[in-house]
C-alpha cells in the first residue's frame, strides 16, 4: 500500500471482522456477499479473509483450526503472522450482529482507496491527447461507477460446472430469461422478448414502428414494472409523451398533438395522466446528431443505479444516429448496431431497435418487406438476434379485407421459427390487441 493509502485503512475494523469470521461460523454467511477480498488493507489481512471465503464457498467451518489449517496446507501461514496472528484476532473479535457495522467501515476506507486510485488513473487519461475526448469520458465514468457500485465485471471465464450451477439455480427459481408482449401470436412464435436480445423492428414510414415501440414500452413497464428507457431520435419529449398518452386515454393522437381535447374526454385525460404518470418509463430525446452509444450506455447506468435491473430499451430510430453525410453510412450504422447489441448484454435486458425499410419496396408488387429491404442495413443483420418486420396492407390497398390489420415477419429468429404473425392495430391511439381468425 503506497504511502498516499496508509491512511485509508481501518485495521482495528478489520481485526475485529477477522477475529468474528474465526469464532462465530454465522459471520461469513452476512459477509461473503457484500466484503471483496481487496476491501482489507493489508496483504495479511487479505489472505486470512480469502481462506475463510474459500472455505466458506465450500461449505466448510471458518473456524480458528480449519483456517489456520488451510493457510500452513499453502504456505501461507507464516506469512500472514502465524497462529499468533490468528489467536489476537480472536481477542479482537466483536459479535456477528454488529459485524455488517464494521464491514461498512471497511467498505468505506476500500472505496475510498479505490477513489485515490481511480483519480490518479482519470488525470492521466486526461493527459492522453492521442485518445477521444468522448472515449475518455467513458472509460472516466465506467471507473467511477464501478467504485460507487462496487461492481466488479459479470464477464469472466467460467467452467462449465459453474455455467451449469447457475442455470439450475435460475430454473429452480423459475426466473424466466424472456418478457412476453403481451400480444399471443408474436409471443408463441419467438418466446417473449429474450433478455440480452438486439430486436430489430423495422418498417416503411407511417407503417406503425413508433407506435409498437411504444406498445412494447408501455405493455414492459406496465406488466414487469421494471424502468423502460425509450431514446427518441426523432420525436420530441413532448410527442412521445402525447402518444403513451393516447394509449392510455382513447383520444385521438393527432388531436393530442394539437392540444385538442372533447369535453366528454376530460375523465378519460385525468385517469390516463394518473395510471401514465405511475409506469416506471423514462424518455430521452437527446438529438440524433448527439446520441451516442457511450450516453446510451450512460444513462442506463444512471438509471440502473437509482431504480434497479431494467426492464426494455427501445431506440426510435438507429438509422436517424450519426453524421448522415458521412461516407459509408452502412459501416456506420452497422457499428451503432454492434455497440447496441453490446449494450443489451452489459445491461442483461432487451433492446428493441426500431429501423427503417428502404422505399425499393413500394415500387415491388409485393410490397411486404424482407430482411434485405433495412435501410443501411450493413451489419445489422448479423448482429440482431431478432428481426420483426411490419406491414399493413391497408397502407397500400384501401379496399383489403385486412383493415386494421398489421402483419409481423418474423424474418430472424436466432432462438426459434422465423413466420408471421397478424395483431389488430388502431393507428389513431396507437393500440394493438390480439388478432381472432
Amino acid at each position: 500500500m503506497s504511502k498516499s493509502n496508509q491512511f485509508l485503512g481501518n485495521i482495528e475494523a478489520e481485526e475485529a471482522i477477522l477475529g468474528c469470521i474465526l469464532l462465530d461460523p454465522n459471520a461469513m454467511g452476512i459477509l461473503a456477499d457484500i466484503l471483496p477480498v481487496e476491501s482489507f488493507c493489508t496483504h495479511g489481512h487479505q489472505q486470512i479473509y480469502k481462506a475463510a471465503l474459500l472455505l466458506y464457498q465450500n461449505n466448510k467451518q471458518t473456524d480458528l483450526m480449519t483456517v489456520s489449517t488451510w493457510l500452513a496446507d499453502h504456505k501461507l501461514l507464516e506469512k500472514v503472522g502465524g497462529d499468533t496472528k490468528l489467536s489476537q484476532l480472536l481477542n479482537r473479535a466483536v459479535s456477528a450482529v454488529n459485524i455488517d457495522h464494521y464491514a461498512a467501515l471497511v467498505l468505506d476506507k476500500y472505496q475510498r482507496r479505490q477513489l485515490v486510485s481511480v483519480g490518479h488513473t482519470i488525470v492521466d487519461l486526461g493527459c492522453d491527447t492521442s485518445t477521444e475526448l468522448e472515449q475518455i469520458f467513458e472509460q472516466s465514468e465506467q471507473k467511477l461507477f464501478n467504485i460507487t457500485t462496487n461492481n466488479k465485471t459479470k464477464f469472466q471465464p467460467k467452467p462449465i460446472n459453474e455455467c451449469l450451477a447457475n442455470l439450475l439455480n435460475r430454473i429452480e427459481q423459475g426466473s424466466s430469461p424472456a418478457y412476453p408482449t403481451g400480444l399471443t401470436g408474436l409471443d408463441t412464435l419467438i418466446g417473449g422478448l429474450i433478455k440480452q436480445d438486439l430486436i430489430v423492428v423495422a418498417a416503411r414510414p407511417s407503417m406503425g414502428k413508433s407506435w409498437f415501440g411504444c406498445y412494447l414500452a408501455n405493455y414492459i413497464a406496465s406488466s414487469i414494472h421494471k424502468p423502460v428507457l425509450f431514446f427518441s431520435a426523432e420525436m420530441s419529449e413532448e410527442q412521445l409523451t402525447k402518444r403513451f398518452l393516447s394509449m392510455h386515454t382513447g383520444i385521438d393522437s393527432q388531436r393530442l398533438m394539437h392540444n385538442l381535447i372533447y369535453e366528454e374526454e376530460y375523465d378519460s385525460l385525468v385517469k390516463g395522466l394518473s395510471n401514465l404518470s405511475e409506469l416506471p418509463i423514462i424518455i430521452d430525446d437527446t438529438p440524433a446528431g448527439e446520441l451516442t452509444p457511450t450516453k446510451i450506455r450512460s444513462a442506463l447506468r444512471r438509471v440502473e443505479s437509482e431504480k434497479g435491473e431494467l426492464g426494455l430499451v427501445v431506440l426510435d430510430y438507429i438509422q436517424k444516429l450519426g453524421d448522415r453525410a458521412a461516407g459509408n453510412r452502412a459501416q456506420a450504422i452497422g457499428k451503432y448496431c454492434g455497440a447496441c447489441k453490446d449494450i443489451a448484454k452489459i445491461f442483461n435486458v432487451p433492446f428493441v431497435v426500431l429501423a427503417q425499410i428502404n422505399r425499393g419496396v413500394e415500387g415491388q408488387s409485393n410490397k411486404r418487406p424482407s430482411m434485405a429491404d433495412i435501410k443501411d442495413s450493413g451489419d445489422i443483420e448479423q448482429d440482431m438476434d431478432l428481426g420483426l418486420l411490419l406491414y399493413r396492407d391497408e397502407y397500400y390497398n384501401s379496399n383489403t379485407s385486412d383493415k386494421r390489420i398489421m402483419e409481423i415477419i418474423v424474418a430472424k429468429n436466432r432462438n426459434g421459427v422465423t413466420d408471421t404473425c397478424k395483431v389488430v392495430f388502431d393507428p389513431s391511439i396507437g393500440k394493438f390487441s390480439n388478432y381472432k381468425d
